[in-house]
């Protein structure tokens, strides 16, 4: 059977970043001790159910808020749990956020004998002037601190997240970023632009005019930049945000980008799983934990799930998702594995859009492959939505019910 991928999310913070939308908090006291027994709790009894038993894992990642806040014990039940109920992929990613300032030697070693196999730094940027915009509480020197420490402790697999098109950046400040960045030798590096999410402190000051972004030009020149330097310094761009060294791409983030099944535990994470004939794709669940932390340690405490809300997807969906994730990655999606999936041909379910898109200069057609040119990669989002409704759907003469997926798993309903 497929091996899946779990995620585990951990959304408490020493303080929450002003441009931050996670489902995160800040709290003066961490309930690690209740939160880890609600994940063991709900690992427990998902481990039972027909859509995960007798599946490995492939990858685990540690996201959040702020992971290396819990201990390396806690770390490490939640590993020794998930290898016993499932068994674990020979040479598993274990992955783990973490934000520089607050780590140790100690610490790092500790997570590293729990099977923590890459760390990913928050070092968003390595000047301090930036920092303070961002609301950050590290200063510069923290990151390379933690890098040294973690590679003390044998941890090399290391990605580094940056972000760009912060207030007050100018290209030159950007160009130091990356400078500094490769200096400390990660085998990964993640370069996000600063998006203004509603609801965040962030979004408020801009509606106020207080808070001023780089034009959008200068947002491009940016991306440019990245996308020239890295390469230069070993760096293969393999997702629109993702560079690595070869061998070093981040295979938990893969997963989601190839479409694969996903576990999420705890509050507020997301779960999806393919209802599949062969490597036919008939319809998908994608479900959500309830957000709040004491609310999912509650219910899933007591009842093993804490699930929110599920949705059904239908093929349409599906084939949309096809693009919506696929596309992301540089070699694109593949016209084969289309066909694979869905019994039909992207022509047939897209009529005339490749061709219209390619003649536009946003798409580069090789072949078996579709992939996003060089200037569809910066207008990614605009491209992407022209796969939001395929215009025919091929039905599965075998099946009757309108809702193909509809009695794939129980439903949970909201309370």
């Amino acid at each position: 059977m497929k091996p899946f991928s779990l995620y585990v999310h951990i959304p408490f913070c020493l303080h929450k970043c002003p441009y931050c939308d996670f489902n995160t908090y800040a709290l003066n006291t961490i309930p690690e001790k209740d939160y880890v027994a609600a994940l063991l709790s709900e690992l427990h009894f998902r481990s039972v159910q027909e859509e995960w038993q007798g599946r490995r894992i492939k990858s685990i990642f540690f996201g959040g808020g702020t992971p290396s806040l819990f201990s390396a014990n806690s770390i490490s039940k939640i590993i020794r749990a998930a290898t016993t109920l499932f068994g674990l992929q020979f040479g598993i990613e274990i992955s783990l956020e973490a934000n520089p300032g607050a780590l140790s030697l100690e610490q790092l070693s500790g997570l590293r004998e729990a099977g923590v196999n890459r760390l990913s730094l928050g070092a968003q940027t390595f000047d301090s002037g930036l920092l303070r915009t961002l609301g950050r509480l590290h200063a510069p020197e923290d990151v390379e601190t933690g890098v040294e420490l973690a590679k003390a402790c044998g941890l090399d697999n290391i990605n580094l997240d940056l972000i760009y098109g912060i207030p007050g950046q100018s290209i030159e400040l950007l160009k130091g970023d990356l400078q500094r960045a490769i200096k400390l030798a990660p085998r990964h590096i993640s370069a996000y632009g600063l998006t203004i999410e509603k609801g965040t402190p962030f979004f408020s000051s801009y509606q106020r005019g207080l808070l001023k972004l780089p034009p959008e030009d200068l947002v491009v020149e940016m991306m440019e930049e990245i996308a020239s330097f890295l390469p230069i310094c070993g760096f293969r761009r393999y997702e629109i945000s993702n560079f690595a060294e070869r061998g070093f791409e981040a295979r938990h983030n893969l997963a989601y980008w190839y479409g694969d099944d996903y576990l999420g535990l705890g509050a507020g994470a997301h779960s999806f799983v393919a209802k599949c004939s062969g490597p036919r794709k008939l319809a998908a669940l994608r479900w959500s934990n309830y957000a709040f932390p004491n609310r999912y340690m509650q219910k899933a405490g007591q009842e093993g799930q804490a699930e929110s809300w599920r949705d059904t997807l239908a093929v349409s969906d599906l084939m949309f998702e096809f693009f919506f994730l696929g596309l992301r990655k540089i070699e694109g999606v593949s016209k084969a594995e289309f066909i694979s999936a869905f019994d039909c041909d992207i022509d047939h379910a897209y009529p005339g859009m490749i061709s219209i898109l390619t003649h536009e200069g946003l798409l580069k057609c090789e072949e078996d492959r579709i992939s996003l040119s060089e200037r569809g990669l910066r207008l990614a989002d605009s491209v992407i939505e022209n796969f939001s409704k395929p215009e025919k759907v091929p039905v599965d003469p075998q099946r009757s019910r309108p809702d193909p997926g509809q009695h794939l798993l129980p439903l949970v309903h909201n309370q």
